[in-house]
């Protein structure tokens, strides 16, 4: 009897890890077959679910070049695959494969060239507002990107803020800018902290953060160690408590309570912690506290969303006075800008005129 509850708590203890690990892990990437084409101005992709998404998009390749597409413009009978324009950036000669991401806006889209953006003593990028508009007031906004992207996917909020003139830094989470994320960090919370600190450095007497996905719990938690500098928060498909956001995937997926209960208690024990892939352990509970009181926050969420449901969102709005949504058409997770570019930035300028 005592062998078999040995294997069994091994058996709970290898199961905690592993939905541990999907916890924290960068989720699924969606891979597009590149098809032969006869113009470079244009991609033909297998026609798949992201494919076929309206808006602007990036698509990456495996030699780390990237290229900015458009909208759908064709499509072929024979073989069902989509055409659409290449915006900027050429597809490389031989590729059968790209990822389809988000990330639409580049440096160059905002005035810099991509391999002179300034960094901050943090590792921050840092793109300048319009030091004349009358927006500016000493307030800069500190963008940070959720699990399984890259920096590259807040330059979407980037320029949103910086039509209307306000400066950014982005923070990296331990990857050089253009990488993906392959996870969570233990050191997630400091590093959005130390780009708070540095926007205060730089003359910023009011920070908004702007977290997308999972990069909104850290934007939330890295607020509440800089209460006397962060005024406001923008939160994009946002994850606003880890442990419930959790909890809510699993009951859907039929995962034990208890399974999930245990796996985060693994991801906040630094000994445990390794099993799972993170060095230290996560801040489990500072992630999870969700929205501030009192703290002007703007959500941008879509019922579209899979991944984080909009009614997590909408919970909160009915319940906080200071919390406003806006939500878009039907997008994809963290895909709300790409959808409805329009309605976006103006939900963001909207918002930040009123502060």
């Amino acid at each position: 009897m005592a062998g078999l509850a040995t294997v069994a708590v091994a058996g709970f203890g290898a199961a905690s890890a592993m939905v541990a690990r999907r916890v924290i892990g960068a989720g699924r990437v969606h891979d597009s077959e590149v098809l032969p084409t006869s113009s470079p101005m244009t991609v033909r992709l297998e026609r798949n679910a992201a494919a076929v998404l309206p808006g602007r998009y990036g698509l990456e390749f495996d030699d780390g070049s990237r290229v900015i597409v458009g909208p759908v413009i064709g499509r072929e009978t024979t073989d069902g695959s989509v055409m659409r324009t290449v915006l900027s950036g050429r597809v490389p000669a031989g590729v059968t494969r790209a990822r389809f991401t988000g990330a639409a806006v580049t440096p160059t889209d905002l005035g810099v060239d991509e391999v002179r953006v300034p960094r901050t003593p943090s590792g921050a990028w840092r793109f300048d507002g319009d030091a004349d508009s009358a927006a500016h007031d000493n307030t800069w906004v500190v963008h940070t990107h959720g699990l399984g992207a890259s920096p590259l996917a807040t330059l979407r909020s980037v320029q949103a803020v910086q039509h209307a003139g306000l400066p950014s830094l982005v923070t990296c989470l331990g990857s050089a800018f253009a990488e993906r994320r392959s996870g969570a960090d233990a050191t997630d919370v400091e590093r959005v902290v130390a780009a708070i600190d540095d926007a205060v450095a730089l003359g910023a007497r009011r920070v908004i953060v702007c977290g997308w996905s999972y990069g909104a719990a850290l934007s939330l938690a890295a607020a509440r160690e800089r209460p006397e500098a962060v005024q406001g928060a923008i939160l994009v498909s946002p994850m606003l408590g880890l442990s419930e956001t959790v909890l809510h995937a699993a009951a859907v997926a039929g995962v034990p309570r208890v399974l999930v209960h245990s796996a985060l208690a693994v991801l906040s024990t630094p000994v445990l912690a390794r099993s799972a892939g993170v060095r230290g352990a996560v801040p489990v509970r500072a992630l999870s506290a969700g929205p501030i009181d009192g703290l002007p926050t703007l959500a941008i969420h879509s019922p579209g969303d899979t991944t984080i449901p909009v009614e997590l969102t909408r919970a909160v709005a009915r319940r906080s006075p200071s919390f406003e949504l806006v939500e878009v058409d039907a997008a994809p997770h963290g895909l709300e800008w790409n959808v409805a570019p329009e309605a976006f930035e103006a939900a963001v300028r909207e918002w930040l005129e009123a502060r």
